[in-house]
């Protein structure tokens, strides 16, 4: 039943979008840098503003030079992805973004938390905010959904960012307790996780073992998601997650990293589960008692092959432990940096430790093991990475300057860039660059002056699936003014508009879905994005410059709003429907709303006798304070009277949700089984309007024949 009064809504709106020229659920969705903005923004302008966070660290900080003033401006789209790589739809309630604008010492200025918009015609998510600081030198950005491969980057705070964010679905295995052997050796009970270099979803080998004793004694199994990584190979590169360098100031190479995401049968993440554990162990021995002796968590991680030209170059890294040892870090999202927890030594397939003067690895036909003992403190995070810090012999910069142009020559600014040492030897690690508002990008590189590599590759990846393109790139000695290298990209440039939703009574339209797309009498650029109306009721949308564009909104077009949409052509000229136009940037005049009823519906199942009602409206439209009166359908007769609240259900599943926010209340009622019984409700909404006499409808759930 609940599936008709679905379609009674999605007929309603289809209607209203019908006689305001066209709701647009039909338009196709296309792949470009997007936009949704970040609901926690404050600013008067009509553009996409900064947190609420950010305002408040700004006014902190109100002595410092305006000179030292950093604002930036990040668009993101999100695209997620199963085992196999093939392209899914994440539900968008899951999906958690944070962004943080950092300091010198990696101490948060400013912070916001967009929420992600969807578009039922595409299956990606989109999310922008704008964040501003005095002295920020970098922006942290962390992306995550359960189940999933979160994603991480340590960039640069230019003035625009743009961000496509993979996340990929984990394999997934239950673990209960038994005995795994590992590479030294050792027997081991507990739970050991295990995972195959000759899985394909898998890149090494991989045991993880967690005695029985860190748990609680009720614990029978361990739900895992685990996935390991080669850096050398581009497509696993790109989940590589923050900077390539350490929170003491190094930079890192690296050998190999891993996801882990380890809950409890009960859904509690291991973490948790194991200071529950210690907690109570303490508990038992007394209050006096504040330490506790521990087994170590051990871990083996299979070295990729072509890791090894790393333990050629750089060594053992621990001269003052026996045998030959290999950094082991785990990712601090909050600064973008890796942290070291500790060294693990190195086995060959005998089972015989690695001498620490060893410099030959024959990897394509010997497997090499590291193992490692950490305390329970490393499931705190979801990271790890066997990495070397990089201390060079007479360590030189070596630079190049990039510009990045399209086909069309025009700059491409906000293009994040990916530069490996992509042959048999290592000289230097790989870094990442964002490009400056005149497409270019200065990639410096610290490296041997005894026998350096002038030869780099840059990679960029595809939003929408494992693709990539690569650019050589030729790096100069000179780093004060290295010769510009122009690479071609087949991407459009991207301009900015925005705007503005208000009511009629001046209060804000938020999470209000907008969409620009290419008008029928556009030339030949086409252009397509969506996003969501901010705390402010402004938005911003990423289009390809130079196109002409229609830009419809739902709140308009629910409401019967006689401008239900706009039209710009960013060309540098003022249409009628433009605040400004530089082209470059379009600001569109502000739009107000006409502020209507909420749709009431319902339906009744006589025999469990459930009634659920829901209220469809905008999304300030809610809480809603109602008394619904619910009468025969005959003779009028009242029946029975509710006073409820009605709260927003913005984890909805509802198919309608792109209309209409929704919002439902369940209840235990004896009704009479007429065909429908109309309803009467009195209320108050969200923005302190009483609504009187709102009609509607409960639909009686029947026996099919």
């Amino acid at each position: 039943m609940l599936s008709i009064i679905r379609l009674t809504a999605a007929m309603a709106a289809l209607s209203l979008a019908a006689c305001g020229g066209g709701g647009g659920s039909d338009k196709p969705a296309s792949s470009s840098s997007a936009t949704s903005q970040a609901l926690s923004s404050s600013s008067s302008s009509p553009q996409a503003s900064s947190s609420s966070t950010t305002s408040s660290a700004l006014s902190s900080s109100s002595s410092s030079s305006a000179a030292n003033l950093v604002t930036v401006k990040i668009n993101g789209t999100i695209n997620g992805f199963d085992e196999s790589g093939q392209s899914t739809t994440l539900d968008k309630s899951q999906v958690n973004v944070e962004l943080v604008l950092l300091d010198a010492n990696e101490q948060p200025l400013a912070n916001a938390a967009p929420i992600a918009s969807d578009y039922n015609n595409s299956t990606e998510l989109r999310f922008s905010a704008d964040l501003s600081a005095t002295g920020a030198t970098s922006l942290a950005l962390y992306i995550s959904a359960p189940g999933h491969t979160s994603y991480a980057r340590k960039l640069p705070p230019e003035s625009k960012i743009n961000v496509d964010a993979k996340l990929q679905a984990v394999p997934v295995q239950t673990v209960v307790p038994g005995t795994a052997t590992t590479a030294s050796g050792a027997s081991l009970d507990g739970f050991n996780i295990q995972v195959s270099g000759n899985d394909e979803q898998q890149s090494n080998g991989l045991l993880i073992n967690i005695p029985q004793s860190l748990l609680p004694e009720d614990t029978s199994s361990l739900e895992v998601a685990v996935r390991t990584f080669d850096p050398n190979e581009p497509n696993d590169a790109e989940f590589f997650p923050g900077a390539y360098a350490d929170s003491d100031g190094n930079e890192l190479a690296s050998v190999g990293f891993n996801f882990a995401e380890i809950k409890t049968s009960a859904n509690e993440p291991v973490a948790v589960a194991m200071r529950k554990a210690r907690q109570q162990k303490l508990a038992k021995l007394g209050g006096a008692q504040k330490t506790l002796a521990e087994e170590p968590v051990t871990i083996n991680y299979q070295i990729p092959p072509q890791s090894c030209r790393l333990l050629e170059s750089l060594g053992d890294s621990a001269p003052d432990m026996a045998g030959f040892q290999v950094p082991v870090y785990t990712y601090n999202s909050g600064a973008g940096l890796w942290d070291l927890i500790g060294q693990g030594t190195l086995y060959n397939a005998a089972g015989q430790q690695v001498p620490a003067t060893q410099t030959l690895f024959n990897c394509d036909s010997a497997t090499f093991t590291l193992e490692i003992l950490v305390t329970n403190e490393i499931f705190q995070r979801e990271w790890w990475n066997l990495d070397y810090p990089l201390a060079f012999n007479q360590p030189t910069d070596y630079c190049a300057r990039v510009q990045l142009k399209n086909t069309e020559g025009q700059v491409l600014s906000g293009i994040n860039g990916y530069v490996m040492d992509n042959d048999d030897t290592f000289n230097f690690a790989s870094t990442l660059f964002t490009s400056s508002d005149d497409g270019t990008a200065h990639i410096r590189i610290a490296q041997s002056s005894l026998n350096p590599d002038l030869d780099a590759q840059v990679f960029f990846f595809s939003n929408s699936d494992f693709g990539y393109v690569t650019h050589p790139i030729t790096l100069s000695s000179n780093c004060t003014n290295p010769p510009l290298q122009v690479i071609e990209l087949s991407r459009p440039q991207l301009c900015e508009v925005s705007g503005k939703f208000l009511f009629e009574n001046g209060q804000p339209v938020t999470r209000n879905l907008v969409y620009g797309l290419s008008s029928q009498t556009a030339n030949a650029v086409y252009g397509f994005d969506f996003t969501y109306s901010n705390a402010q009721g402004n938005y911003r949308l990423n289009l390809p410059c130079g196109g002409h564009y229609d830009i419809y909104n739902f709140a308009s077009i629910l409401s019967n709003t006689q401008a239900q949409w706009q039209q710009t052509r960013i060309d540098g000229n003022l249409d009628a429907d433009e605040q400004s136009d530089d082209g470059a940037q379009v600001v569109m005049k502000t739009q107000t709303i006409k502020h209507s009823a909420p749709l009431i519906m319902g339906s009744y199942d006589p025999a469990s006798k459930q009634l659920i009602l829901m209220a469809y409206g905008n999304y300030d439209a809610f809480p809603m304070d109602a008394t619904i009166t619910i009468k025969r359908l005959e003779s009028g007769a009242v029946v029975d009277t509710i006073t409820t609240r009605i709260n927003v259900d913005a984890q909805s599943d509802d198919e309608e949700q792109p209309f209409y926010f929704l919002g439902t209340q369940t209840f235990t009622r004896d009704l009479p089984a007429d065909s429908y019984l109309p309803v009467s409700v009195n209320l108050v909404d969200g923005l302190g309007k009483t609504w009187n006499d709102v009609n509607g409808m409960i639909y009686i759930i029947t026996e099919p024949d």
